[in-house]
C-alpha cells in the first residue's frame, strides 16, 4: 500500500475554520462599534472641556489688557471650523487664536467643529461649549 504525503488542509477543514472566524466576527463587531461610539463621545467631551478652559483663559487675558469683554446681560457666540474661529474680531480674536489649538477640534462634526456661547450676568461669565453631541458648561 502506498503512503500518501498529506501536506495541506482539506476543503472541510478550511470551511470549518472560516465558519468559526465568521461567528467570532459576528459576535465581536457590534461590541466594537459600541466602543468606538463611546470613544468618540469621550473625545468630544474632552475637547469641549479643553475649549471651555481655554476660552476662560482667553477672557482673563483679554480683560487683563483691555477691560471687560462683555457687559452684564450680553452674549457672544463663537464657532470653530477648519478655517478657524468665527464670531469675533480684534484683539480677542488674537488671544483666542493663541489659546485654542487645532488639537481641540472634533472631526466628527461636518460643518462646525465646535460652538461656544459666552454670556455674562452679575459679573460672572458662563461658557457653554458644544462639540459633537457633548456640551460643557463653565
Amino acid at each position: 500500500m502506498k503512503k500518501m504525503n498529506n501536506k495541506g488542509f482539506s476543503l472541510i477543514e478550511l470551511i470549518i475554520v472560516i465558519a468559526i472566524m465568521a461567528i467570532l466576527v459576528a459576535i465581536i463587531a457590534p461590541n466594537l462599534t459600541k466602543y468606538l461610539g463611546k470613544s468618540k463621545a469621550k473625545t468630544d467631551k474632552k475637547n469641549s472641556d479643553e475649549i471651555a478652559q481655554q476660552i476662560q483663559t482667553a477672557i482673563t487675558d483679554y480683560e487683563t489688557d483691555n477691560g471687560a469683554l462683555l457687559g452684564d446681560g450680553s452674549t457672544l457666540s463663537l464657532s470653530w471650523t477648519s478655517s478657524g474661529v468665527s464670531g469675533v474680531t480684534g484683539s480677542f480674536q488674537t488671544i483666542l487664536d493663541e489659546n485654542i489649538t487645532n488639537s481641540t477640534q472634533s472631526k466628527e462634526n461636518s460643518s462646525n467643529y465646535a460652538k461656544a456661547d459666552i454670556s455674562k450676568a452679575s459679573g460672572k461669565y458662563t461658557i457653554l461649549v458644544t462639540v459633537g453631541n457633548e456640551s460643557t458648561k463653565r
